[in-house]
C-alpha cells in the first residue's frame, strides 16, 4: 500500500495549505480513488504496479476536474516515477506520460508537456496502433499543447487526424467524436475563423445534447464556449440565453461563487459591456478577480485572463489610467509565472 501512504501524507499532513482539507469532498473522492486502486492491486503482485499507477492517475484526475491543477501535479509525477521504476506495461507507461503532459499543459508548461506527450504517443502507438482511438485521444492532448504554444497549423493537423481516426471507429454523429469537434472549434475561434468554428460547435452540440441533455455539465460548458464566440462577434442577443443556460448548470454543480464559473462571468461581462451595462460588467470583473484570488492567491496565472478583459474594458470606456494599471499587473504576473515555470523545469531535470 505504498501509494496509499503517499496519499495520506499529502492529504492529511499539509494542513497549512488548507485548514479543511480532510473535510473537502475533493479530498474524500481522492482518497476513495486511490484506495480502490491499491486495494484491488494487492490481490495480484503481477498487476500491482499497473494498478498503483492507475490509482495515482485517478487521484490527479480528481483534482484536475475541480480545477486544482497544482494539487494534481504531485500525483501525476508520482505515477510516472513509479511507472519508470517498476515492471509496468507499455500501455500504462504511456498513460502516465500523457497524463503528466496534460497536467503540465494546464499549468502552461508547454515545452515539458510536448516532450512527455510525444514520448507517450510513440509508446502508445507501439502498444496499440496508429489508428486506435487511444491514439486519437493523445493526438487531441498534443494538439492542445501545440495550440498553447501558438503552433496553430500543427494543432489543427493533429485534431483533423484524430477526428479521422475516431470516424474510422464510430459513426460521424456519435457523441464520442463531439469533444474533438469542440476542440477544433475552439482552435478555429482562436485563429479568428469564426464561421467555421460555429459550424463545428453546432455539430458537436447536436450529438452532445442528444446524449447528455441540456442540464449536463459538459453540455453547459460547450454552450458557454459558443456563447463566448457569439459575444466576441457582437451577437449579444444570441449569446445571452446561452450563457445564462451555462451559468445555471454551473452554479447548481459547483456552487454560486466557484472559481470554475469565472470564464462564464467574463462572457456575461462582455455581453453587459456590449449592451452598455458598464457598471454590471465592471462588477463581474471584480467578482472574478476576487474569486480567483481567494482560490489561488493574488499572483496566480489564472488572474491574467481577467486582467486582460479588464484592460480591454477600461480602454473601451476611456479609462486609460486604470487600463495601464491592470495591464502592468497582468505583465507582472506573467513575468513571475514564467520565472517560476523556468525554475520548476530546471528542478525537474
Amino acid at each position: 500500500m505504498v501509494t496509499a501512504a503517499i496519499l495520506f501524507r499529502y492529504v492529511f499532513q499539509k494542513k497549512k495549505r488548507s485548514k479543511n482539507r480532510w473535510k473537502s469532498p475533493i479530498a474524500l473522492l481522492a482518497v476513495l480513488a486511490l484506495l480502490i486502486g491499491t486495494t484491488v492491486a494487492a490481490d495480484n503482485s503481477n498487476i500491482r504496479s499497473d494498478r498503483s499507477c492507475r490509482a495515482l492517475r485517478r487521484m490527479s484526475g480528481v483534482y484536475v476536474c475541480y480545477g486544482m491543477i497544482d494539487e494534481a501535479l504531485p500525483f501525476a509525477k508520482q505515477a510516472l516515477d513509479l511507472a519508470k521504476k517498476t515492471d509496468i506495461s507499455k500501455a500504462e507507461l504511456s498513460a502516465c506520460l500523457i497524463n503528466l503532459a496534460s497536467v503540465y499543459k494546464d499549468l502552461k508548461r508547454f515545452d515539458e508537456a510536448q516532450k512527455l506527450c510525444e514520448e507517450g504517443l510513440e509508446i502508445q502507438r507501439k502498444a496499440y496502433s496508429e489508428s486506435h482511438p487511444y491514439t486519437a485521444y493523445t493526438l487531441r492532448v498534443l494538439s492542445s499543447i501545440y495550440q498553447g504554444q501558438g503552433k496553430y497549423p500543427n494543432a489543427r493537423a493533429l485534431l483533423e487526424r484524430a477526428i479521422a481516426i475516431m470516424s474510422e471507429n464510430h459513426p460521424a454523429d456519435e457523441q464520442v467524436i463531439a469533444p474533438f469537434k469542440v476542440d477544433l472549434a475552439q482552435l478555429l475561434a482562436a485563429q479568428g475563423s469564426d464561421k467555421e468554428a460555429e459550424t463545428y460547435y453546432l455539430e458537436a452540440l447536436r450529438s452532445i445534447n442528444a446524449s447528455y441533455g441540456p442540464e449536463h455539465l459538459y453540455t453547459a460548458e460547450v454552450v458557454g464556449s459558443l456563447a463566448r464566440l457569439y459575444a466576441s462577434q457582437g451577437r449579444y442577443d444570441e449569446a445571452e440565453p446561452l450563457v445564462n443556460q451555462t451559468l445555471a448548470v454551473q452554479q447548481r454543480i459547483y456552487g454560486p461563487e466557484s472559481h470554475q464559473i469565472v470564464r462564464t462571468w467574463l462572457t456575461i461581462a462582455r455581453i453587459d459591456q456590449g449592451n452598455g451595462n458598464y457598471k454590471q460588467a465592471e462588477l463581474m470583473h471584480s467578482r472574478a478577480l476576487k474569486t480567483l484570488k481567494k482560490a489561488f492567491g493574488p499572483e496566480h496565472h489564472s488572474l491574467i485572463e481577467v486582467l486582460e478583459a479588464q484592460h480591454q474594458f477600461y480602454l473601451a470606456t476611456s479609462q486609460p489610467k486604470r487600463a495601464a494599471d491592470v495591464e502592468k499587473k497582468a505583465a507582472d504576473i506573467r513575468e513571475k509565472t514564467q520565472t517560476e515555470l523556468a525554475l520548476m523545469a530546471k528542478a525537474d531535470l
